[in-house]
């Protein structure tokens, strides 16, 4: 079965108990997070018990030869309720989630609740196909990254109650800086509130926000999306290294191309709902720079939503080893430009 969400909020609120595994996959990783979690805290509730939460990376049940059926049988030492949380699984993770599905559907609900915390899965992932075809005991959620609307509220909403309220041209900024990932977004919210925690109820300006996050707006990193987007590797590469040379910050090369990646989706996800394209293209906020509107048209008709998606994963993922790394930050976001061109080469 497939949650939306009023559905999840419903669970949520009262989880059903014959739901035994949740699947949770998307591109915005960090919303994917924040479900994993409500679902945990639903299942579990208040309680403390550090046993009460098995997890395992993706590979580790198969490298440990660990049982997934015998770990969601496992009572913990107080006899409390347990989570068995799967992250990022794997082609034998599936398997076995799969097969613990199966035989749980059979046989009496298990101890223990699984919840899978995933990527971006197409439709004809195995996994995603039994749980979302599964008429009962198990349940999936997809998680799409927030429309610009939503983006703009959840920044309101955060810097309302940090006691702070900001300038329209300023919000604009702050959204265009900072790329949609839910996660993301929220600690570039959280290091805004820490700048201005000395000015108690401030009116964010624009140089507020300029002076945490990088501008975006170099012509050179312009040339380097577009080459992405149209699969000039040799372009792209020798771009990205004048760019390097030239001091500019692996992140924000990484998020520049994330949120062009990202608008193009917003479109083009709205234009196979039945929308048209110049009315989808219409809503983007900021709207399109009038110069490059041809560009950006003739770039959307020629990506598919499933690439897209591969795309702005990747993204993601990148930023996050950039900022874990030390030293090979140049290699790290080399292999993700060349990833990016070869999927429209």
């Amino acid at each position: 079965m497939k949650f939306n969400s009023a559905s999840f909020e419903r669970f949520i609120k009262n989880p059903d108990t014959s739901i035994f595994i949740t699947l949770v996959y998307g591109v915005d990783s960090g919303q994917v997070s924040e479900i994993v979690a409500e679902i945990k805290q639903a299942w579990l509730g208040n309680l403390k018990d550090a046993f009460s939460t098995t997890i395992f990376s993706s590979g580790q049940l198969a490298k440990e030869n660990h049982s997934l059926i015998d770990e969601m049988s496992a009572y913990t030492l107080s006899g409390g309720a347990r989570v068995v949380h799967l992250k990022h699984p794997d082609i034998s993770d599936n398997k076995a989630a799969i097969a613990a599905f199966k035989a749980f559907s059979k046989t009496a609900l298990p101890v223990a609740k699984l919840v899978i915390e995933a990527g971006t899965l197409p439709p004809t992932n195995t996994l995603r196909k039994t749980i979302e075809t599964a008429k009962s005991g198990a349940a999936s959620m997809a998680c799409y990254p927030d429309s610009s609307q939503d983006v703009i509220k959840r920044c309101k909403q955060i810097l309302s109650n940090a006691g702070h309220t900001i300038e329209p041209e300023a919000l604009n900024f702050l959204v265009a800086s900072a790329p949609p990932d839910r996660k993301i977004l929220t600690l570039e919210l959280e290091k805004l509130i820490c700048f201005v925690a000395d000015k108690p109820k401030t009116h964010i300006q624009t140089t507020d926000i300029q002076a945490i996050i990088s501008e975006a707006g170099d012509n050179s990193l312009d040339k380097l999306i577009f080459a992405c987007v149209e699969g000039r590797k040799a372009d792209a590469d020798r771009i990205l290294l004048r760019a390097l040379a030239g001091g500019q910050n692996p992140v924000m090369i990484v998020r520049m191309l994330y949120r062009y990646l990202h608008r193009m989706h917003n479109v083009m996800a709205a234009t196979k709902s039945g929308e048209p394209f110049s009315a989808a293209m219409a809503k983007l906020r900021p709207p399109v720079f009038i110069m490059h509107r041809a560009m950006f048209t003739k770039h959307c008709h020629n990506w598919s939503l499933a690439k897209l998606e591969i795309a702005i994963n990747n993204a993601i993922e990148t930023e996050r080893a950039l900022k874990s790394s030390s030293g090979v930050s140049g290699s790290i976001l080399g292999r993700f430009i060349l990833a990016t061109s070869s999927l429209n080469a």
